[in-house]
């Protein structure tokens, strides 16, 4: 690479092992402060490799799973840069995993619903949830983490269902707060529960 584009939830440890020539540059984003927006990130991308310099975009997990890659995939091939996609583990997945919680289960559950939290439950979620047919995963739900219980009973999903949280998933930083759906947000208010996190 001549120019790698990270992300603050990124495998960041490996930047540690680049030779000097290379340049990062980080366009991370948190929660209400976006030093680069998405159109501004795939400019970036494409001046870039229009100048002749190999690229990296450096990101974490599932690039098509809420991380926005497809996005900067259409902006490069637009611009006529090809892509080379390498593809990664979401945390919707790998966080249950390696807290020890299979998200389908013989004889228990059969399908799983990946979503955005920010979103808000949509009526196949709810559906799911209300007849313990499917494990939802939430993204990027902490800070919402109140709301999301508070309609999920009152779309009347059983207020004794299992949940859990799992903080920096698969770090040795890794923490898992487990409750029920009625006593999650308490219990992760308890905690200090802290984005990254899986719900």
């Amino acid at each position: 690479a001549d120019v790698v584009v990270t992300d603050r939830l990124g495998p960041v440890g490996v930047l540690d092992e680049l030779p000097a020539s290379v340049q990062v540059i980080d366009v991370g984003k948190v929660p209400g402060h976006h030093r680069f927006t998405q159109a501004q990130i795939g400019d970036l991308l494409v001046e870039h490799a229009q100048r002749g310099r190999n690229v990296v975009r450096l990101k974490g997990g599932d690039p098509f799973v809420y991380g926005r890659g497809g996005e900067e995939v259409i902006a490069c091939r637009n611009a006529g840069v090809p892509v080379t996609v390498v593809p990664g583990v979401s945390s919707a997945l790998a966080a249950p995993a390696a807290a020890g919680i299979p998200l389908t289960h013989r004889g228990v559950v059969g399908s799983v619903l990946v979503m955005n939290g920010q979103d808000g439950f949509s009526n196949a979620a709810l559906s799911g949830l209300r007849e313990a047919t499917c494990t939802v995963v939430v993204l990027m739900g902490v800070g919402v983490l109140g709301d999301l219980t508070t309609a999920a009973l009152t779309a009347g999903v059983d207020p004794a269902l299992p949940a859990a949280i799992i903080e920096n998933g698969t770090l040795p930083t890794q923490r898992v707060t487990h409750a029920t759906l009625a006593t999650l947000a308490a219990a992760a208010a308890e905690r200090g529960v802290k984005a990254p996190a899986v719900i």
